[in-house]
C-alpha cells in the first residue's frame, strides 16, 4: 500500500525525518514480526518500550519507524538516515488510525456492537452473536473466549486477554467481512479503551452491563475505571443500559445524546425491556418479557437470573438493530451460551460448574443461582488473580464465606508473584481463616484436583475464575491449562482404579 504520511491528518504527526511517501507491506508493533517494507510502531507497555527495538526492526527490513519519544527517534534516524522516522503525539493512537487506513475502514462495513462492564461482557457478546445468527444476520464474536466468525473459530494468537490490539482488531474485522459476516459483537474492556485499541471506531451500539471495582492495579481509582468505560459511549451511535446497575447507569443516561434502550429485572424500574416471573426448569428458563408495555412469554435454554439480564441486553441490541419482537421471540429458543459461563458438566452422580466469576459481586450472583440446583454438598474453588488488583482478593473470601460446605483457595495467573502469598491474601478475608473447610492449593491444577477429591456423589462442584483462558500466566510464560482436561483425567483415573481386579496372595 502506498501512503503519503504527511497527507493523513488523523495520524497526528508532529515531525518527520526522511521521505514521507512510502510503499508499506505490513504494520507491526512486535519487532520479531517485522519483514521487508513494514511499518514498526514503538508501543510502550508495562514491561517493554518499543523504542528499544528500533535497530532490530530496521535490521529485519522495516522501512518506517513511528513512535512518541523524540530523542530515541532522532537518535534512530541519525544512525539510519535511509529510513523514514515519524514522531506522533501518541503511538497507540497512531497504530489505531494507521490500522483503520491500512484495512480500508473495513469496520464501517460491519454492524459493530461494543459491550463493556465489569461482569457480563462475554455472555452478552455471545448472546448478541447467537441472537443475530438466529435472526439470519451472520455475526462474529471477539473477546475472552477467542475470535469467532459465524462459521466458527478464527485462528488467532491473542496477545491480550480480551480486546485485541487495534492492528489485530482490524485484521479480524477484515476476516469477518471476507467470511460474509455482517455483525461484530465484541467485548471492550476499560484497559482497551485507555490504550486506544478501539480509537477511531464509531460503534453502532454500545452496551453497558455493570460496574463494580476491578482493574484497580491499572486504573488506580474506581473513578478512573468508570471514566475509562464511559469513553465507549462517546464513540457510539446508540446505547443499551442496565438500569439495575448503580455503578454507571445514571452517568450514561445523563450524558448520552443518541437513542437509548434500557433493561431491568425489576418491573418497577420502568425500563424499556423487562423480565418478570422468571421460572427455571431443567430445560432452561421461561419468563414474562415486557417490551414497551407489551407482554410476551419467552422461553430460552439458559440458566441464572443474571443471565436473563444479559439476554435482555442482547434483545435491546436486536431492537436497536431494527428487528421486531415477532422476529426476536422465536429466536430466543435456541440461544447458545458461551463456554465457561455457568457451564454444567455431569460426571456420574456429580455435577461440575465452570464459571468465570472473578469478582465478589459475580461470585455472589453465581452462588445464589447454583444453590437453586439440587445437590447434597456444595464445593467451591475461588482464586486470587496475581495479575489483577490485590484489593479484591480478600473480598472474594468474604463473598463465599458461609455459602459452601468446602472452599478451596487457589491462584490464577500468578505472574511474577508468590502463589502462596496470593492465597494468604485471599484467605485473610475470612472471619475464620483456620476453619477446617478452607483448603489451600498453590496452583489451579492442584485446586481443581482438590475440589474434585473433596466431592462425593450428588455433590455440586463449582470452579470459578480463569477456567476458560487456556493457559496460566507464570513468570512471563503461558503455561497451557484446561480445567476440562484435568476433570476428564481425574474421573478416568478414578474409573480405572474402581475397575481394578485385586489379586490376594
Amino acid at each position: 500500500m502506498h501512503i503519503h504520511f504527511e497527507q493523513q491528518s488523523q495520524f497526528a504527526i508532529k515531525k518527520i525525518w526522511g521521505e514521507p511517501k512510502q510503499d508499506i507491506s505490513a504494520i507491526c508493533y512486535d519487532s520479531r514480526k517485522v519483514s521487508a517494507g513494514s511499518v514498526f510502531i514503538c508501543i510502550s507497555g508495562e514491561n517493554h518500550d518499543g523504542h528499544m527495538y528500533i535497530d532490530q526492526a530496521i535490521q529485519k527490513g522495516a522501512s518506517v519507524i513511528a513512535g512518541d519519544n523524540p530523542d530515541k527517534l532522532q537518535a534512530g534516524f541519525d544512525h539510519n538516515p535511509g529510513t523514514l522516522f515519524i514522531l506522533t503525539e501518541d503511538a497507540r493512537s497512531f497504530l489505531a488510525h494507521l490500522s483503520i487506513f491500512y484495512f480500508e475502514h473495513v469496520h464501517e462495513k460491519l454492524h459493530t456492537v461494543g459491550i463493556t462492564g465489569t461482569n457480563g461482557k462475554t455472555t452478552v457478546a455471545s448472546y448478541v452473536q447467537s441472537l443475530m445468527n438466529n435472526l439470519g444476520r451472520n455475526s462474529g464474536y471477539l473477546g475472552t473466549n477467542g475470535m469467532f466468525s459465524s462459521k466458527g473459530r478464527i485462528s488467532f494468537s491473542q496477545t491480550t486477554p480480551t480486546t485485541p490490539e487495534s492492528l489485530d482488531l482490524h485484521s479480524i474485522f477484515q476476516e469477518l467481512y471476507k467470511q460474509g459476516d455482517q455483525v461484530a459483537a465484541m467485548e471492550v474492556t476499560s484497559v482497551a479503551l485507555e490504550q486506544k485499541r478501539v480509537e477511531g471506531i464509531e460503534f453502532d451500539i454500545a452496551v453497558h452491563t455493570s460496574l463494580t471495582p476491578e482493574h484497580l492495579e491499572f486504573h488506580h481509582t474506581f473513578e478512573n475505571y468508570k471514566n475509562a468505560k464511559m469513553k465507549l459511549f462517546r464513540q457510539s451511535k446508540k446505547a443499551v443500559v442496565n438500569v439495575d446497575d448503580k455503578g454507571m447507569a445514571d452517568d450514561i443516561l445523563d450524558s448520552f445524546k443518541g437513542p437509548i434502550l434500557t433493561y431491568s429485572l425489576n418491573k418497577a424500574a420502568n425500563a424499556d425491556v423487562t423480565a418478570n416471573n422468571i421460572k427455571i426448569s431443567a430445560a432452561g428458563t421461561a419468563f414474562e418479557l415486557i417490551v414497551g408495555g407489551e407482554s410476551y412469554i419467552a422461553s430460552t435454554p439458559i440458566f441464572g437470573e443474571y443471565n436473563i439480564a444479559n439476554l435482555l441486553a442482547a434483545i435491546c441490541t436486536a431492537l436497536h438493530s431494527g428487528y421486531s419482537m415477532q422476529e426476536i421471540l422465536p429466536a430466543l429458543g435456541s440461544i447458545e451460551s458461551p463456554e465457561g459461563r455457568l457451564e454444567v458438566l455431569a460426571f456420574g452422580e456429580r455435577k461440575i460448574i465452570l464459571d468465570y466469576a472473578h469478582t465478589p459481586p459475580a461470585l455472589k450472583n453465581l452462588i445464589k443461582e447454583v444453590k437453586k440446583m439440587p445437590h447434597r454438598r456444595l464445593i467451591v474453588l475461588i482464586t486470587g488473580i496475581g495479575i489483577r488488583d490485590r484489593e479484591k482478593m480478600p473480598k472474594m473470601a468474604q463473598a463465599i464465606e458461609g455459602e459452601a460446605d468446602e472452599i478451596v483457595v487457589s491462584v490464577d495467573h500468578p505472574g511474577f508473584n508468590d502463589p502462596n502469598e496470593i492465597i494468604s491474601h485471599v484467605i485473610a478475608g475470612f472471619n475464620k481463616p483456620l476453619a477446617g473447610n478452607i483448603h489451600r492449593a498453590p496452583t489451579r491444577h492442584e485446586g481443581v484436583l482438590s475440589a474434585l477429591s473433596l466431592s462425593d456423589k450428588d455433590d455440586l462442584i463449582v470452579l470459578t475464575s480463569g477456567c476458560i483462558n487456556g493457559a496460566q500466566l507464570v513468570k512471563g510464560e503461558k503455561i497451557p491449562h484446561s480445567d476440562k482436561d484435568i476433570i476428564q483425567e481425574y474421573f478416568e483415573r478414578k474409573e480405572a482404579v474402581s475397575n481394578l481386579d485385586f489379586v490376594h496372595v
